[in-house]
C-alpha cells in the first residue's frame, strides 16, 4: 500500500472508529429491560402518527398532480 493511499483512508477509518465507539454501548433493542430510553409518551406516539399520515397525504397529492402532469 503506498503512502498516499493509507493517508487517504485514515479519515474514512477514523469515522468508523468513532462511530463503532459511539454506538458500542448500546446492548439491547429500544424497549428491552437494559435500554436507557424510556418508552415514549401516547401523546408523543399520535403526534408522530399525525405527521406520518400527514406526509402520507401530501405524497399521494404528489403522485396525483405528476400524473395528471404527464
Amino acid at each position: 500500500m503506498t503512502r498516499a493511499r493509507a493517508l487517504a483512508l485514515l479519515p474514512a477509518t477514523a469515522l468508523a472508529a468513532l462511530l463503532l465507539t459511539a454506538c458500542g454501548g448500546h446492548s439491547g433493542a429500544a424497549g428491552s429491560p437494559g435500554s436507557t430510553s424510556p418508552a415514549p409518551a401516547p401523546a408523543d406516539l399520535a403526534h408522530m402518527q399525525k405527521l406520518v399520515d400527514d406526509a402520507d397525504s401530501a405524497a399521494a397529492v404528489a403522485d396525483s398532480d405528476a400524473a395528471a402532469d404527464k
